[in-house]
């Protein structure tokens, strides 16, 4: 009898598709539409829209540390992303981040809020030239039960919507399983 509701419930997880195991859902889809830029006034103080704007990523911007601070394990690491091009840059979410350390990159799946400092909702954000945006990161800098703390060298960040990561010298120790990061801002951290 035990044996005849075993195999059912194989044959059943079968059929319903669970056959291989939980699947990664993909990145949270960020919901925006491209935003047109006002690009001049037209005759009679009516401002005219022209082109969309582009998104902030790697090719018009630049990524580096601007705060960091440990304490109980954690280190949290302000980012500020400057927009380096001639034109606005938008974006929206949450960037993704890796750690590359002696092994090579270590695939690093962050987890989107967390904690107070991280959880705030997405909100849309447009960089001026010159400007910057701003996001929090949290990783853990000891060995846990869960494994040893790894070194590494450099970091990626790739900011939301984006395939083409920025690498920013960097150098500790992170648990690839304890990285939290907030979305991006518009306004510094305080």
């Amino acid at each position: 009898m035990t044996r005849a509701i075993a195999a059912a419930i194989v044959i059943a997880a079968l059929v319903a598709g669970c056959s291989s195991g939980p699947k990664e859902a993909g990145p949270v889809p960020t919901g925006q539409k491209q935003k047109a830029h006002s690009s001049g006034t037209a005759s009679g103080g009516a401002t005219v829209a022209s082109t969309s704007v582009p998104l902030c990523g790697e090719d018009n911007t630049d990524s580096r540390v601007d705060a960091q601070n440990g304490a109980a394990g954690t280190i949290m690491t302000t980012w500020r992303v400057t927009n380096t091009s001639a034109e606005p840059c938008r974006s929206f979410g949450y960037p993704g981040m890796d750690f590359h350390a002696a092994s090579g990159w270590l695939d690093v799946q962050v987890e989107r809020g967390g904690v107070d400092i991280v959880n705030e909702a997405p909100a849309s954000v447009v960089v001026e030239p010159g400007d910057s945006l701003y996001f929090v990161s949290l990783w853990g800098d000891v060995d846990t039960d869960a494994g040893p703390c790894t070194q590494f060298d450099r970091i990626k960040v790739t900011l939301p919507d984006n395939f083409t990561p920025a690498r920013v010298d960097s150098s500790g120790c992170v648990d690839p399983g304890l990285v939290e990061v907030g979305p991006v801002r518009s306004t510094q951290p305080s």
